[in-house]
């Protein structure tokens, strides 16, 4: 895993946008994948900097969604939409559909499993949580051990449909955006210690042929 120091979210916002311009330019199809929470102004930072970049190989959706109506409040579609996402000519998926949750999670399954099969290049901007948590895996939900691509599932939060283990080890490359002396501990681990992944659900990171982890951790 490649570690750097950063206090902004420029370093990962170049570095994403550089990346998905230089496949799309050599006309490779393009499978990206957004989180939600702080990853949201990152996502709507790269899209603009894909402008004038050809974009109708690109697709993109989520690595998570909190289940319910579509738009509901704690939508990460919705609310990626309204920090005004977009991006012209790019194939957009919106894992709510209007159906029960674990029709909706299968539903996004498929897809993804499509899109894996027909992309060049998968990659995924990812965020890790205090509790050691990426996309929607919680630690020690039945999400760990899920197969498949996508899963559903009721938290303590939110009713949540997540990409697996799987989906994740199946992305060519992930940028990881991880901030707060919160994470402090979670990141320590992530860059020295092997954790189980029921556990520590962000150590599957560690399982992506490219992994770029950019926070405020300093090593010591």
């Amino acid at each position: 895993m490649n570690y750097r120091y950063s206090t902004t979210q420029a370093p990962a916002i170049e570095d994403l946008t550089h990346t998905l311009s230089h496949h799309l330019s050599e006309g490779k199809t393009v499978f990206w994948l957004v989180s939600g929470g702080s990853a949201i102004a990152i996502a709507v930072a790269v899209a603009k900097g894909l402008q004038g970049v050809p974009t109708h190989n690109l697709t993109v959706s989520l690595v998570d969604e909190r289940y319910g109506d579509i738009g509901h409040a704690n939508e990460n579609w919705q609310q990626l939409l309204d920090a005004g996402f977009a991006v012209a000519d790019a194939t957009l998926y919106r894992p709510l559909i209007g159906a029960d949750r674990h029709d909706t999670a299968m539903a996004f399954s498929n897809w993804l499993g499509d899109q894996f099969g027909q992309s060049d290049y998968c990659i995924g901007l990812l965020g890790i949580g205090a509790d050691g948590h990426t996309s929607g895996i919680k630690a020690g939900s039945v999400a760990t051990q899920a197969e498949g691509w996508a899963t559903d599932y009721v938290w303590d939060d939110y009713e949540r449909i997540t990409t697996t283990f799987d989906a994740i080890k199946r992305l060519d490359e992930v940028v990881i955006y991880a901030m707060g002396a919160d994470k402090a501990p979670v990141i320590r681990d992530l860059l020295h210690h092997d954790v189980d992944l029921n556990s520590q659900p962000a150590q599957v990171l560690k399982h992506v042929n490219k992994s770029t982890l950019y926070t405020d951790y300093k090593e010591d």
